[in-house]
């Protein structure tokens, strides 16, 4: 890493770490790392959703609802508790690194961080989302929420959703006001697999629209970046590439 460039005056390890540097590299690692705390949580729901589709497929499902085995449907709901626990989980850890993330690199961004702050008033600030948060909680603190299947038929087919059942939920004191008041309108079956796929494609977008952001606000220094690195490999190559 110690040879010259052409030019002689310095080494691909100096211009190396001129380029690490860089505010390009600095934008570039900002947008990256908010791709991944927003991968933590949109992979965690991906494996929920995973295993709510298989069991759509009755011959798979079967084995689960043999009333002579009810252990394997036990076993199917806890599955269904200990994904939905890193589901919450990695919802909390989401929106803790994304405001320490803000706070950390654009709190003297005022044209962003105004923004951030807007879009998650108007974009999470419904009563679905609350419960998710306060749930997370519930299931931290208090105890697992109680989970249960639910199959639809019809003539020609079979659906299967899992569910929380409300009274339960209803008995603990220390739901926010938003979220008490949606949950006293459940009377039947929570569609937990549901509510945690609308919040995640929220989000989704959300975070999209973070790293567009971060990026546009860099772009000439991301531009920069990206010109000087593509001399950087080309002088590796000449050196180092047979």
């Amino acid at each position: 890493m110690d040879a010259q460039t052409d030019e002689g005056s310095r080494s691909l390890r100096e211009w190396q770490d001129e380029l690490s540097a860089s505010p390009g590299w600095r934008a570039l690692g900002l947008m990256s790392y908010v791709r991944r705390v927003g991968y933590v949580f949109q992979a965690n729901v991906a494996q929920l959703n995973t295993l709510a589709a298989q069991v759509q497929d009755a011959a798979l499902s079967a084995q689960f609802f043999d009333i002579d085995t009810p252990e394997a449907h036990d076993d199917l709901l806890g599955e269904v508790e200990r994904l939905l626990h890193n589901v919450l989980t990695a919802l909390s850890t989401r929106i803790d690194q994304q405001r320490a993330f803000m706070r950390r690199n654009f709190r003297e961004n005022a044209p962003l961080s105004t923004e951030y702050a807007t879009r998650v008033t108007a974009e999470f600030g419904f009563a679905e989302g609350d419960f998710l948060r306060d749930l997370r909680n519930y299931l931290t603190h208090h105890r697992l929420p109680v989970t249960q299947s639910q199959q639809t038929f019809t003539q020609e087919t079979m659906a299967v959703s899992f569910g929380l059942l409300p009274d339960p939920l209803k008995e603990w004191d220390r739901w926010k006001p938003t979220s008490r008041t949606w949950l006293s309108a459940q009377y039947d079956h929570i569609d937990i697999v549901d509510l945690v796929d609308g919040y995640a494609r929220i989000a989704g977008l959300f975070d999209k629209w973070l790293h567009d952001a971060i990026g546009a606000q860099h772009a000439d220094e991301i531009r920069q970046y990206e010109y000087e690195a593509e001399a950087f490999n080309r002088e590796w190559d000449k050196i180092f590439v047979i």
